[in-house]
Parts: C-alpha cells; sequence; structure tokens
C-alpha cells in the first residue's frame, strides 16, 4: 500500500482479491502499517465472510480466509439473500412513519448483512468457475447476488430518505402512491427470485416495463406540486430521490429475471471448427441412411 492510499481504495482492492478466489492476503506498507490501515484490515475482515489475521509485523499483516463452503447450495444462498433483501425494503418503508432523523448509521449496518452474503456468493461461484460444470448456473447466480446487492444500497435510501416525507399528509396524500408503487415494485422482486421458466420470465420483464412507466407518470404526477407549494422544495428532492430508488430496483429486478430467462433457454454444445463446414451435406446424406438396429 503506497503511503498516501486512500482508506477505502486499500479496501475495494482487498475486496477485488476476495472475490478473486484468494486463500490468502498480504499488506504490506513502508517504512510501517498506519493505525488506519490496520482499521481498514479489521473493516475488511468484518464485511467479509471470513478472511482473518494470522500474523501481524511493523511492515505486514497477513491474512487467511478460514471459511469453509457449507453444505447450503449455491441456489439456496441466493434465495435466501433475496429473502434478506425484500426484508430490508419493507422495513425500509415500513419505518417512513416513525423513524427519528438524523442518522445513526443503522441502515449502513443492515446492509453490511447484504454485502456479506453478496460477496460471499460471489467468492464461491468464482472459485467454482475454476473448473466449470455448470457455468451458466454459477454466472447466473453471480449475477442476481450482484443485482440483490445494489437492489439493496437502495433500501438504504428509502431509510434515510424516508423521514423527510414527514411534511406530507399521510392518509390519502402522495405517501400513499410511494407506498403502492414500492409494494408493487418488491411483488415484481419477489416474482423475479422465483421464475423459472421462459414463460414466467417474460411475463415479468412485460410487468417491469410497466411498472418503470408507472414509475415516470407517477413522477409527472407527484412531482409538479413543488411551484405550486403543495409540497417545499426539500420534501420534492426526497420524493424524486425515493422514485429514483425504486426505478433502480425495478431496473436491478429486470436483470434477475434475464438471469431466469436465459437458464430457460437451452443451449447446445459446440460444435468442433474442424466439422463446422460439413453440416449441411451431412444432413443431406443421413436421410438416405438405415436406421441404426435397436
Amino acid at each position: 500500500m503506497g503511503a498516501n492510499e486512500r482508506p477505502e481504495h486499500l479496501f475495494r482492492r482487498l475486496l477485488g482479491v476476495y472475490l478473486g478466489g484468494a486463500p490468502e492476503f498480504i499488506v504490506r506498507e513502508t517504512p510501517a502499517i498506519s493505525a488506519g490501515t490496520r482499521e481498514v484490515v479489521r473493516t475488511f475482515c468484518r464485511r467479509t465472510r471470513q478472511p482473518e489475521i494470522v500474523s501481524e509485523d511493523p511492515d505486514s499483516i497477513h491474512l487467511h480466509d478460514l471459511s469453509f463452503e457449507s453444505p447450503v447450495s449455491l441456489d439456496q444462498r441466493v434465495q435466501r439473500m433475496g429473502r434478506l433483501v425484500l426484508g430490508f425494503h419493507r422495513e425500509a418503508v415500513d419505518a417512513w412513519g416513525h423513524l427519528p432523523f438524523g442518522d445513526d448509521g443503522y441502515w449502513a449496518r443492515r446492509d453490511d448483512e447484504v454485502d456479506r452474503e453478496a460477496w460471499y456468493i460471489q467468492r464461491i461461484a468464482t472459485l467454482r468457475l475454476a473448473v466449470p460444470d455448470r457455468p451458466v448456473e454459477l454466472l447466473g447466480a453471480w449475477t442476481v447476488a450482484r443485482s440483490l446487492e445494489r437492489i439493496a444500497d437502495h433500501a438504504i435510501v428509502l431509510g434515510v430518505t424516508g423521514p423527510r416525507l414527514v411534511a406530507l399528509p399521510q392518509g390519502q396524500g402522495p405517501v400513499t402512491p410511494l407506498r403502492q408503487f414500492h409494494a408493487q415494485a418488491m411483488e415484481h422482486l419477489e416474482g423475479a427470485l422465483a421464475a423459472r421458466d421462459g414463460d414466467r420470465a417474460n411475463e415479468l420483464l412485460d410487468t417491469g416495463m410497466a411498472l418503470a412507466a408507472s414509475g415516470e407518470a407517477l413522477a409527472d404526477r407527484l412531482l409538479p406540486g413543488v411551484g405550486g407549494g403543495v409540497m417545499p422544495p426539500a420534501t420534492a428532492a426526497a420524493v424524486a430521490r425515493i422514485l429514483e430508488s425504486v426505478g433502480r430496483t425495478i431496473a436491478y429486478a429486470q436483470d434477475i429475471v434475464q438471469v431466469a430467462l436465459d437458464r430457460s433457454i437451452p443451449v447446445l454444445p459446440l460444435e468442433s471448427p474442424r466439422f463446422a463446414g460439413m453440416n449441411a451435406p451431412t444432413a443431406r446424406r443421413e436421410r438416405f441412411l438405415p436406421a441404426p438396429a435397436r
């Protein structure tokens, strides 16, 4: 690590090595490891599952991944992560009516739970791809975990921004369509996580496109109220940010649906290039061959 490297840069480098499947990590700094670097390394250990510090020297820290692969399948982990993210989102919106102002870091800590699971799933998928048996499934799990991680980031936005809606009437005011729009997005996400066939995936892709259009219409309907004094500018900014986050959540759910659609499409084995030019004549000749004996 360079003396002037920012802490978040070191964290990203460690995370990149972790996601790449490395079993060991060594952090070096000259002339000696600073207190800030030690804190970043400890934060990295806390937020992942589970590299641990095995030795520390004045100018280096040695980490080793001590995690073992549990009998829980990758698909089960992805589904469990999906339930965690759904619960996180719903908790954030349910709390709009009673969260106090001020940020005590609660939503960021909740997001750490999702990050830890997402990064672990991505790490497992990367390690298994080194000896591929079902690359489509592994890449799909990696993509879904990444999308769920991004969806969880938007739950933080909803949790942190929600209290700024306090100036709006609850009952039949603008908060009601915002809640309804979010509920529809969660139903779409649930469907995406449960989709198992191409027909259902295509239905969900259509639903996602309709929801995106609905979000744009809702923004056009709610946000003009700023100029007429219906909504204070700060509240309007909060509404706009919430609409954007729900919209991004729908977009990432569409990526998850696409994984289900891709998995439903049969993949033919690749043909050797040396035989590729023989396909047409071979097919014509085979029509005249006798059927094999049974």
